[in-house]
């Protein structure tokens, strides 16, 4: 049998507008969705408004605000799969500045109406689309209609963490940033 990896689907629920709207359109507390790869527990992809990001969790936890809510998906895949992912996202991060935000795509979302746009990603399709292309996941449904809250009904998705941005860098060890 081939030797597992781990890939990780990091959902949190960060402060504003645009979470409270996305909240009260899909019904998904969880408002963004993130991709990580299990060598490094600090460092998520996704697309937002500034387009391609790296994320690193350090960087929310802050002793002036609260902490932001998460949890944790766990999806065990073979090593081609977990190399194919790593490589499109150093290939993502590499052309990053060609990615940009889809504001109508999230809203066709909301319409259910499927629509692409080369480098135009909203957060929770850039990873559903990561998933499909290194062929992760058996998909339902096209990646531009995931809503953050589905990866939670994933098949082969396992909640591996759930609490707040603060207590998961204590459950992995990570430091805060200064």
């Amino acid at each position: 049998m081939e030797p597992s990896r781990k890939l990780y689907i990091l959902l949190t629920r960060f402060p504003g507008k645009t979470a409270i709207a996305i909240h009260a359109m899909t019904g998904c507390y969880y408002t963004h969705a993130s991709i990580g790869l299990e060598e490094d527990m600090n460092t998520f992809y996704s697309v937002v408004g500034k387009g391609l990001i790296v994320e690193k969790i350090t960087r929310y936890v802050r002793p002036d605000r609260d902490p932001f809510p998460c949890q944790l998906y766990e999806l065990e895949v073979s090593e081609k799969v977990y190399q194919t992912v790593k490589l499109l996202l150093e290939e993502s991060v590499q052309n990053k500045s060609r990615y940009h935000y889809s504001k109508l795509g999230v809203v066709l979302c909301l319409l259910r109406i499927p629509f692409k746009r080369r480098y135009h990603y909203f957060c929770s399709q850039f990873v559903a689309e990561t998933l499909m292309i290194a062929q992760a996941i058996r998909l339902k449904k096209d990646t531009t209609l995931y809503y953050p809250g589905d990866f939670q009904r994933m098949p082969g998705m396992r909640l591996h963490f759930q609490g707040d941005l603060r207590s998961f860098l204590g459950h992995f060890a990570l430091a805060p940033a200064a």
